[in-house]
């Protein structure tokens, strides 16, 4: 096996990171501001969530693309069961409707992430096929689902949902900002101190030779669905409460979102490769570059233009560094 260099793709990732905060600042000095900086890494949050789960399931030499799909249709769940339990606004209901209507939209969007990995990395196990196809036909089978629950329509939440995706610590700090660092250090925990995480790089690095080795690879790809699965229903809790709307496509951009910023950190297709902080740095390198396109007033259609350059340039340095011995 190839040694692989993270250091040399964490310090280059980090110095394209600081290059577009410097010309950004430079262009316009209200980069910088706290406010800002919280705004981006608030705009990030959810992003940052998915994208943890994609990243340890691509080191396991699986993807999922269904997560945009998953993430949609956990929010119409959430937005039915708070309508079916609150009824409309200003109706009086039942106390304990009212104590009981947010916990319980929670377990459920929370079983239904854990369910929907789980079915997922199932038939991916037991089929033999490749994950990308099989999650295609899930993100769409996922999506009529969608379409079904919500009647075709979408679903206002009325401001019953509003602390997990608009609450602030200390009235500075958003609350999705401490989720999405609270899952960057487990996921850091995860595939660098604990057994779970070797046998992620060893299943996506060499399955064969990880099966060989006594390691239950199937076990493995199951649990790192499940997962993603989970991640997935953390971040459709707070869109559903930062946007207080559901929708059949409202996270539709998320699963191909998600997949760039973990290529941009250097997380191989090919599984075997990857840890937390290049995650993170990638997810911070699609947020900066957003915000600093609209800091800087680049032409809106000319917006995805330098975001997919810059994209292909990080995911091509990360590729020949990470491929470095």
């Amino acid at each position: 096996m190839r040694k692989r260099n993270p250091v040399t793709q964490s310090v280059l990732l980090l110095l394209i990171v600081l290059m577009i905060c410097a010309a950004a600042a430079i262009i316009n000095p209200r980069f910088l501001r706290l406010q800002n900086i919280l705004n981006i890494f608030q705009q990030v949050a959810i992003l940052g969530i998915v994208a943890c789960g994609v990243g340890m399931l691509l080191v396991a030499g699986q993807i999922d693309i269904s997560v945009g799909s998953q993430i949609s249709l956990m929010t119409v769940v959430l937005a039915l069961v708070l309508q079916k339990m609150l009824g409309e606004p200003g109706t009086p209901v039942p106390p304990w409707r009212s104590v009981l209507a947010i916990p319980l939209g929670v377990a459920l969007v929370l079983v239904l992430g854990l369910l929907m990995g789980l079915l997922n990395g199932v038939v991916v196990v037991k089929s033999r096929a490749v994950s990308f196809i099989i999650t295609l036909g899930f993100m769409t089978a996922y999506y009529g689902a969608a379409l079904v629950a919500g009647s075709g329509t979408g679903y206002p939440m009325s401001g019953r949902f509003e602390w997990i995706g608009r609450g602030r610590l200390l009235n500075t700090v958003p609350i999705p900002v401490l989720f999405f660092l609270g899952v960057v250090l487990v996921t850091h925990a995860v595939l660098k101190n604990f057994r779970y995480g070797r046998f992620l790089y060893a299943s996506g690095g060499n399955r064969k030779a990880a099966y060989v080795s006594g390691i239950n690879t199937n076990r493995i790809t199951i649990a790192a669905f499940v997962v993603t699965g989970l991640c997935n229903a953390l971040a459709a809790l707070i869109l559903a409460s930062r946007v207080g709307f559901s929708q059949a496509n409202i996270a539709a951009s998320y699963g191909l979102d998600a997949l760039a910023a973990v290529i941009v950190g250097g997380v191989g297709l090919s599984g075997g490769r990857g840890n937390a902080l290049n995650i993170f740095l990638g997810v911070l390198l699609i947020g900066l570059i957003s915000n600093a396109l609209i800091i800087v007033r680049v032409n809106p259609y000319a917006r995805d233009v330098v975001m997919g350059l810059i994209i292909i340039a990080a995911a091509t340095v990360g590729q020949y560094t990470g491929d470095r011995e």
